[in-house]
């Protein structure tokens, strides 16, 4: 029988969990029916950063899978992060992979910028494309300069496809996947490991939701937790002081809120010499 967790104390041990307190008091999913990994899908993302006692919106992002074949699908990123004086960065990404566990990268053409909207044109000179590859063992990033080539052997994901992959993997019967990490598009880090952790049923605002959580270690990046409902959707993502929460599903929405009140340890300062003055 799975407990449900009480996110107010669920364990002076669980960072991630803390740090969904709050959130999930507000939280109301979007219609979490059936649904088919495998299948092309829209879900949209809010994303938060933890903060002293609480947590603030500081932007958002789409995955949208178009599945075309046994071997492999097309998975299209779109990120926005908010940032000073109206501007923000916008990122947008088509991603070609291989249908194995990991979501596997085959090539993928990414855009950044900074603008206002997202149909702006680039502030300044912030704008950039660059490709990617993996190709005979070698990983091979271009732009419009040069192109970079990096030894890649063995199993490889990717930080976005890893959000695609999760929905797909089996549960408790997950075996645990060693594999290399491209972090954003382009950086390697070895030595990863991703492996199911629990099941827990969250409380959420005027319901729950049973949940299932993976977890990934390893070089160069913090533990993240991915959260997925009885269906196998991404419902909630923690990393470090970053939180995701799925706000939309294929055009059904649900509610985020701007920002939560959490706490996710002691304030730093509560023990220090300039608290007690």
């Amino acid at each position: 029988m799975t407990a449900t967790v009480d996110l107010a104390s669920a364990g002076a041990n669980d960072f991630a969990l803390r740090g969904l307190k709050g959130l999930t008091e507000q939280y109301i999913p979007p219609p979490l029916g059936d649904f088919t990994p495998e299948a092309s899908w829209n879900q949209s993302y809010v994303m938060y950063v933890l903060i002293p006692h609480g947590a603030r919106k500081v932007g958002e992002f789409t995955l949208a899978r178009e599945a075309k074949d046994s071997t492999g699908f097309t998975l299209n990123v779109q990120t926005r992060r908010y940032s000073v004086s109206g501007f923000s960065q916008f990122e947008r990404a088509e991603i070609q992979c291989k249908n194995d566990a990991l979501a596997s990268p085959v090539s993928w053409l990414f855009d950044t910028k900074l603008a206002q909207q997202a149909g702006d044109p680039p502030y300044l000179q912030s704008g950039r494309r660059r490709s990617g590859a993996v190709r005979d063992g070698m990983l091979l990033i271009a732009d419009k300069i040069r192109t970079y080539r990096t030894a890649l052997e063995g199993a490889y994901s990717n930080e976005w496809t890893l959000l695609e992959a999760v929905q797909r993997l089996p549960g408790e019967q997950t075996p645990s996947l060693r594999y290399t990490l491209i972090d954003e598009y382009d950086l390697l880090q070895p030595s990863h490991r991703l492996a199911y952790r629990d099941q827990v049923v969250v409380p959420v605002k005027s319901s729950s939701l049973k949940l299932h959580s993976y977890c990934d270690l390893g070089a160069g990046v913090i533990p993240t937790t991915y959260w997925v409902d009885e269906h196998h959707r991404l419902v909630f993502v923690c990393t470090g002081l970053q939180v995701y929460a799925l706000n939309a599903t294929n055009g059904r929405t649900g509610s985020c809120p701007d920002h939560y009140n959490s706490s996710v340890g002691p304030d730093p300062l509560r023990n220090s010499g300039d608290a007690e003055k």
